[in-house]
């Protein structure tokens, strides 16, 4: 759905704590069910008047809490943690003149809550019970409501682990990182390929749910030594579905040659049978496997067959920028 996917694209580029609250606020200006239930999620007995006021921080003296509400003569903070475990509960109730219950604290982390008469939450605990609300998925203001959660849920590294697992599937990672090993190494007439690093993400670092191989990248027809870079194939096996991707971080020390090969024609990009259009993430250009060639991947009934379309997707996307342009062909 658009919407869902809207969010999860801006979990993306809108990660911070700061993102989290302005999308969060921006949801209680546009849905007054919303509103409500945020409020209500944090303060029960509020009873929530018409000409209700919620600012984002509001700055007063050397506070400035993330939702600042002003329901008639009552007001009420609520402050977004996610990984920050710098507090201020004493400083914002003396503050602003609250009763400790109007001070509303979500955090990404437990808090013992043990002599505290703040209104403490999770995000996960938001997640759940306004998950739990949705009814009916097509209905406008549940519709946006998922997006949202989907967002919540990406920002805030919320994993609900809900399928059995089956360890003997955990060989078949094994044995895709051993493939991609042997791909990584080899030489054909258009270019050679140098494994570098293995079980890496695209960077060089280590990250939970991403797996893959860094390798060394040098087209046969270029005489200019310098004219190398180092590329990334692997898995992404956060989601139930797994993307199988090629990644190209766009700094001089790793895969800026291979994207200055077609950035002028970023026009032209677009979806092709091996792969979806290429886009940027995080100064990296990204390459998912199209969802065809995933699913003839997972039908098939042979290691060989496998390989093969693997091999395929990765010169693919190697020989882009002479399918782009057929002047530079290497």
């Amino acid at each position: 759905m658009q919407i869902t996917e809207f969010f999860k694209h801006c979990s993306w580029k809108f990660s911070k704590e700061n993102d989290l609250s302005d999308i969060t606020w921006a949801m209680c200006m546009s849905s007054e069910n919303f509103r409500n239930d945020f409020l209500h999620f944090f303060f029960p007995n509020i009873e929530i008047k018409e000409d209700i006021v919620i600012e984002r921080e509001k700055t007063k003296d050397d506070s400035r809490p993330d939702f600042y509400i002003e329901n008639g003569e009552d007001i009420f903070l609520i402050e977004n943690k996610i990984n920050d475990k710098k507090h201020h509960f004493d400083q914002y109730v003396k503050t602003f003149k609250i009763k400790p219950e109007n001070l509303g604290y979500i955090t990404n982390y437990e808090i013992d809550k043990k002599d505290l008469d703040y209104s403490i939450k999770t995000w996960e605990e938001l997640y759940n019970k306004f998950s739990s609300d949705i009814k009916d998925e097509n209905q406008k203001d549940e519709l946006l409501l998922k997006g949202y959660l989907e967002y919540v849920k990406a920002v805030c590294g919320i994993i609900k682990i809900n399928k059995v697992m089956k360890l003997d599937g955990i060989y078949s990672l094994f044995s895709l990182m051993e493939i991609l090993k042997t791909l990584s190494q080899r030489k054909t007439k258009d270019f050679e390929l140098t494994l570098w690093e293995s079980n890496r993400c695209c960077a060089g670092g280590i990250e939970n749910g991403i797996t893959g191989i860094i390798f060394e990248l040098k087209y046969s027809n270029d005489s200019n030594e310098s004219n190398r870079c180092w590329g990334w194939i692997g898995i992404f096996y956060k989601e139930e579905t797994p993307e199988i991707c090629m990644g190209f971080k766009d700094n001089p020390s790793w895969g800026e040659y291979f994207i200055n090969l077609i950035r002028k024609k970023k026009s032209d990009w677009k979806d092709t049978k091996h792969f979806k259009k290429p886009y940027f993430d995080s100064s990296i250009l990204w390459f998912d496997m199209s969802e065809d060639l995933r699913n003839n991947f997972e039908s098939s009934e042979s290691v060989d067959k496998q390989k093969k379309i693997l091999t395929e997707f990765m010169d693919k996307v190697l020989l882009y920028p002479f399918t782009l342009n057929p002047n530079n062909n290497p």
